[in-house]
């Protein structure tokens, strides 16, 4: 993919885990501007998913980036296509929708791309970055509890 000079490419990937009882979610963004790598950032939290974690990191994004900016998030992750659509009571996480809406206005253009996993290193990295930081809030909840 060509890439302009002005806007930020957000490469934005999750990571969840349904096999412990208590559910972590993680979510990474390696940030792109002009050619280069610019920032990186992944949280993660307990009972949770990773698409709600990637909302919540979309928001942050948007809030950080300059306002007036042009943003495209890439991921793999399709949920997150609608995350600037007006939630309706059936839609998951309309909190961080609405959020998400509200940061969106403060910038001229932001979309979402699907892009292939396989293909793309950075998504790859986002993934794994999420997973470690997942591992890691387990394993500090596990040595306290």
């Amino acid at each position: 993919m060509k890439q302009d000079s002005t806007t930020y490419y957000v490469t934005i990937g999750g990571s969840c885990d349904y096999n412990h009882d208590e559910r972590a979610g993680g979510a990474a963004v390696i940030i792109e501007h002009n050619g280069i790598i610019i920032s990186r950032d992944v949280i993660a939290e307990l009972h949770t998913t990773e698409f709600r974690m990637m909302l919540m990191l979309m928001v942050k994004v948007m809030k950080e980036l300059p306002k007036d900016s042009d943003i495209l998030f890439l991921t793999n992750a399709a949920y997150i296509q609608n995350f600037d659509k007006v939630p309706t009571p059936k839609s998951a996480n309309p909190d961080l929708i609405k959020q998400c809406i509200e940061a969106k206005q403060h910038h001229r253009s932001v979309g979402v791309k699907i892009v292939q996993y396989h293909k793309s290193p950075l998504l790859i990295e986002t993934h794994d970055i999420s997973t470690e930081a997942m591992k890691k809030l387990r394993s500090e909840y596990n040595k306290n509890t």
